[in-house]
């Protein structure tokens, strides 16, 4: 690298550490969308000088910086004893009306829901995601050659989808829609993979 390239890396490292202090403000005190435009461009265009600068080297070397930064940032308070990360606290009005005891049967619907849930989330997505990456490996699998770069690409695609199922999954309000939607995944990537 030139002088030339150090100094346009430098002021976009600090590019960068700006826009994630912008994106920290907004996040602090939400409802500034100039300003998470703007922090968003500045890392971008961070990440975007540094790959003119040292190709693909160079955004792995700042994604790591920012990323070190970040984690810096978020635990320096907790050595320090002190909890300054933490999320906007948002101010709700509560009832005074007195709670009510909740039946055995309650309690226990309760606790079986959470433990579906769960196993939405975890187990069965992974199911979902290995037989879908399966899926993906027979169709991409060459028929001469090393198949080690499709197994690799059909293992890195079901972590992945693991991940992104689980969020689904998560995100879906209604408990019955929720284990409709994971089992008909689930048939139709036990059906990819063995059909």
């Amino acid at each position: 690298m030139s002088p030339t390239d150090y100094i346009f890396a430098t002021l976009a490292a600090l590019g960068g550490l700006l826009g994630l202090a912008l994106l920290y403000s907004v996040w602090r005190k939400p409802g500034r969308p100039v300003m998470l435009v703007v922090g968003w461009a500045l890392v971008l265009s961070s990440l975007l000088v540094w790959f003119m600068v040292n190709m693909d080297r160079g955004v792995a070397q700042i994604a790591s910086i920012l990323m070190l930064v970040v984690a810096g940032l978020i635990t320096w308070p907790g050595l320090l004893g002190t909890n300054g990360m933490h999320a906007p606290i948002r101010i709700r009005t509560i009832e005074n009306t007195p709670p009510q005891a909740a039946s055995i049967v309650q309690k226990a619907t309760a606790v079986g829901s959470g433990i579906w849930t769960f196993l939405l989330a975890g187990p069965v997505a992974g199911v979902i995601s290995f037989y879908a990456g399966g899926a993906l490996l027979r169709v991409t699998v060459p028929e001469t050659g090393n198949p080690a770069n499709a197994a690799v690409g059909a293992f890195l695609f079901s972590l992945v989808a693991w991940a992104l199922l689980s969020t689904l999954l998560l995100m879906e309000q209604r408990k019955l829609r929720r284990t409709l939607y994971a089992l008909g995944a689930c048939a139709v990537a036990l059906a990819a993979a063995f059909i």
